[in-house]
């Protein structure tokens, strides 16, 4: 795959699997039918260690051969040698101020830039993906993968703090598909 594919997802249960229609076509165009995790959104062990479990089972089951998880704990090497064997990459939700410092602290973020495949953020993963979000009056930074802000979980009765610069809001259960071909 020459190209590289973004989806920014508003929020998936992932738990109830809301968005499973577009994880099996997500499959679909898989050639490797590998994805590869990156479940850094909690400071808790346990509730990183409950979710690992649940991405496990559901991309096992829509489809996947394997799912690989980054762990924290893996030199560059393993890191690189983990992003070269997929060509989907799963940013999920939780904290985004966790997963924006865990992925900046390993440089990954150049690594996402320049990986040619599928690129998935839900909710948190999506403003890391992006340039980033206002949530509560406090912003959070993004890497920029996509030129313009978003707001997750979007819903029209909150009142939102825009952010100068092209503002994208997408609601619950919902997803973007930004495609950019060298």
């Amino acid at each position: 795959m020459k190209s590289q594919i973004i989806i920014l997802q508003g929020g998936e249960d992932v738990k109830k699997r809301t968005n499973e229609e577009l994880m099996r076509s997500v499959c679909n165009l898989s050639i490797t039918k590998k994805i590869l995790v990156i479940p850094w959104t909690s400071e808790s062990d346990s509730k990183e260690s409950e979710y690992v479990k649940v991405f496990q089972k559901y991309f096992t089951e829509i489809g996947f051969n394997e799912v690989i998880f980054l762990e924290k704990i893996e030199d560059e090497i393993d890191i690189n040698k983990k992003i070269s064997s997929v060509d989907v990459i799963y940013l999920p939700g939780g904290d985004p101020e966790i997963l924006y410092r865990e992925i900046k602290v390993r440089s990954i973020d150049s690594k996402l830039k320049d990986f040619k495949g599928i690129l998935i953020g839900n909710s948190a993963g999506a403003i890391v993906l992006s340039k980033g979000s206002v949530i509560e009056k406090k912003f959070f930074p993004g890497f920029g993968l996509v030129n313009f802000y978003v707001f997750v979980h979007f819903n029209l009765s909150e009142k939102l703090q825009f952010t100068t610069g092209p503002n994208i809001c997408i609601p619950e259960n919902t997803w973007l598909c930004i495609s950019i071909s060298e």
